[in-house]
Parts: C-alpha cells; structure tokens; sequence
C-alpha cells in the first residue's frame, strides 16, 4: 500500500509541473453518498429464518483535472457495514469498514502525438454496457500501470505499456511483467479498437475487440468479443444486490448463498444499446457466455475446486423518463440465465448443479435540485428461483450527489 501511495505522488509531481502551461483547464468533481438503508432477504428453503439488516453506508468521490498537457483524476470509496446485521451478532462492532478503494490515474502529454500514462485506463467505446454502466476489462487498450500513448492523427490511439503495480507497486508477490497493448479508433459514425492484456502471466491472458455504431441519430451500438483464459471478463457481479451469509439464530445455523450473480467464460459475446429521444432513454444491456459448460472455479470445498457465478447470458434493460424538468422515473430491469449443466457445485448434497434463473427489477424517482445537487430514492426486488440456494431479496437504495 506504501508503494502504492508513493507511486501516486511521484505521478503528481511529475505533472504539476505542467499545470502552469496548460491552456485548457476543466476540474470536475463529485461527492456521492448513499444507502440501500435495508436488507431484507428470504430463502427459499422454508427451513431457513428470513434476514433483515440495515444495509450500511457507502461515500464515493471522484475527482479530475482535464487539461491540454496533463490529465489527473481520483476515484475513492468507503463503505461501513453493520457486521451484526450480516456475519455475526457481536454487539462490540457495531460498524466496520468493508470497502476502502482509492483509484487514481496521471496522463502526461508533452508533445503533440506521445503522451504517457501512469494508472491510466482507456477504454474503447464499444466495450461499453450502459445499464451496468461499465465496461469489458479487455476494453481497456490502456494499462493501469505504466503505458506510451501514441496519436498519430486525430481519433486514432494506441497504447502499450505494462502493469508497474503488478510487479513493483502491489502487495502481491509477482515475477510477471502484464504487458498490454492496444489500439482505438473513434469518429462520429463509429468506434472500434481492442486490445492484448497480461501478456507474459499463466492463465491470466485477455484479447478483446470491441465496435460503436453511431451513425443513426440518437442510437448507440456497442458489439464486442472478448477471450479470456480465467474465464473472468469483469462482469462476476451484475445483479442489483448480492446476497450474503448470515447467522440464523433460530435454528442455529449459517445460511449462506453462493456467489452466483455473474457471467463468466473463457468467450463472451457482449451488446449495449442505447437510444436516446430528449424526453426519455432506453438502454439495454447483454452478455453470453459460449462455453456452455465452463465452470470458474475460484474456492475450495472439501478438497473439490467450486465453479461459482456461471450462469451463461445477462440481459437487463433501463428506460429514463423525464417526468418535469426536475424529476425522471429511472426502471431497470435485470434476468441471468444458465444454458449449461451442472456448472455449481452444491455444497451440501456433494454435487455439482445447474442454477435456476435469477431476475430482478429497480424503479427509482430522481429529483435534480439544481444543478448541482441531485437526490435519488428507489426500491430494489430481485430473486432467484433456485430450488437449492434461491431467494427473494428488497432493499431501499437513497442516494444524494453533489457534482461540481
């Protein structure tokens, strides 16, 4: 973490020496804190208790500088979580610090065609999914470590560096030098670009292509393909909450729910639309796994490596809908489905499992005070249908944001 930090710092200190120069100046900054306030989560085993829990408290601030010759931003989170409402009952804690990740990225341009970045993640366009409001990892033709950008004409980037963090900055211990390369194009009718990532690793390597459609008014297209050789392509948790293990006091035993919120192959079709009319947007979201059967095996159990999250296709769709100047009904709507067989290993019978659909369904009113301050309320229902590890899940997701 020390590394970390001092790497942050001789980053900045690099650059401020251009801040002087820099004839374009942009800051923007924004400070979100919120709250599911709730919990609620029933299984489907009429055998186990039903869970109410406060949900905790999360506070995101991002902030960056956008200038001719030297870009900076941070990117920070904090969550406190009740842990007596979710792990244990130890009356001692009532709050702990479950998240704490500050991301922060440097791009140094001194002249006009190469620039280099520290930290700095650049993804193409088409990688981008809308209602998950993220992107492919392999869309990333950028490099979180160190990486030489070079712009020949306008729209046309590429990127090759390698991941400083992984070999000298981190606190894991690695012999591997993650090279990446990578390459975008954008203009106004279209975008494509890819990229090669953790080039010299085992079992770690990424490829990925990706393409915008943009010609029609209003209307985005993104298409992409993405390899992976772990089988994790960044979208192991697309659900609107996750379930957790918790202590069932009445019948004095842990219910606990595997991790199955996700998409995860070694090849994955991935689309994002998006069409917006001025009064109303509609997004949509999709992803499927082509290796029916592949199991990511992240645990152990008894001696047996556990297959968690695979489902094989994602799909969730968002409509916005301005309803004044001020206020915009936001519903999103979320459904995972596994085409495979016995893709889960089912602790408790010793045997591996398919999963049962999971759905969920997340209407939220926006009121824009002004423009700065933002406030946000909703309810969240989703459930897995599962015959093993099902559930029906709520919480009330509150957020207040201020953008400067």
């Amino acid at each position: 973490m020390k590394k970390i930090v001092f790497a942050a710092l001789a980053a900045a200190a690099l650059s401020s020496a251009a801040f002087a120069a820099d004839k374009k100046k942009q800051i923007e900054f924004t400070n979100e804190l919120s709250s599911d306030i709730v919990h609620h989560i029933a299984p489907k085993d009429s055998d186990k208790d039903s869970h109410t829990a406060f949900a905790g408290i999360d506070e995101n601030v991002t902030a960056d500088y956008d200038g001719d010759i030297v870009k900076v931003g941070v990117d920070a989170t904090l969550s406190l979580t009740d842990p007596n409402g979710t792990w244990n009952d130890d009356d001692d804690e009532p709050f702990i610090i479950s998240e704490w990740d500050a991301d922060w990225y440097v791009e140094f341009n001194p002249f006009k065609v190469v620039g280099f970045g520290f930290s700095d993640e650049l993804y193409t366009e088409g990688s981008y999914l809308p209602v998950l409001d993220d992107n492919i990892n392999a869309g990333n033709y950028s490099t979180n470590g160190f990486a030489v950008l070079i712009r020949p004409v306008e729209g046309l980037s590429f990127g090759a560096g390698f991941d400083v963090p992984a070999r000298w900055f981190s606190d894991n211990d690695t012999d591997a030098y993650e090279i990446a390369l990578g390459v975008d194009y954008t203009s106004d009718p279209f975008a494509i670009g890819g990229s090669i990532r953790h080039i010299g690793t085992d079992d770690h390597l990424q490829v990925g292509v990706y393409a915008s459609i943009k010609a029609i008014d209003k209307l985005v297209i993104n298409v992409g393909f993405t390899h992976s050789d772990d089988g994790d392509a960044g979208l192991g948790n697309v659900t609107f909450v996750s379930p957790y293990s918790y202590w069932d006091g009445e019948n004095e035993d842990w219910v606990s729910f595997l991790p199955a919120e996700g998409i995860y192959g070694k090849n994955i079709l991935s689309a994002g639309v998006t069409y917006d009319a001025g009064s109303f947007t509609i997004g949509a979201d999709a992803a499927f796994n082509l290796d029916a059967d592949y199991k990511y095996a992240d645990s152990w159990y008894k001696g047996v490596h556990i297959g968690q999250g695979a489902y094989d296709f994602y799909t969730a769709v968002d409509f916005a809908l301005g309803l004044t100047d001020k206020l915009t009904l936001d519903i999103k709507g979320l459904a995972l489905f596994d085409f495979g067989d016995e893709t889960v290993w089912n602790a408790s019978k010793a045997k591996w499992r398919d999963l049962d659909p999971t759905f969920g369904i997340y209407p939220k009113i926006v009121f824009a005070l002004n423009d700065h301050h933002t406030l946000a309320g909703g309810l969240i229902l989703q459930s897995c249908t599962d015959s093993d590890y099902g559930y029906t899940e709520f919480a009330l997701p509150v957020s207040w944001k201020y953008t400067y």
